[in-house]
């Protein structure tokens, strides 16, 4: 699901941000609300992305956040031929809401 910038900072309760490292592209956010992930989208639908995640903090800055984190997923497993992992070697690390 998506909600879009405008619609999450009308949004009652503060929630969950994650904020998603992407390779080649910069960062994009999830709204974690009742443990549902939603991207976050501008007011044409499209991904909110940002190439540095100072940007994307700024972009945050008032919306109603619990919680900021970055997550990142990495390919190079797949890049250099191992064999699938049982577990994801995903890096989720807290961010400060401070800009």
């Amino acid at each position: 699901m998506k909600i879009t910038l405008k619609e999450f900072s009308k949004w009652a309760e503060k929630v969950p941000i994650i904020v998603h490292s992407i390779d080649m592209v910069g960062y994009q956010a999830t709204v974690v609300i009742n443990g549902d992930e939603h991207l976050l989208t501008d007011k044409n639908g499209k991904p909110l992305r940002h190439q540095s995640l100072m940007h994307m903090r700024k972009a945050l800055a008032s919306m109603p956040v619990a919680t900021m984190t970055l997550r990142h997923e990495s390919a190079y497993d797949e890049m250099i031929n191992q064999p699938q992992r049982e577990q994801p070697n995903t890096l989720e690390l807290p961010l400060s809401l401070d800009p």
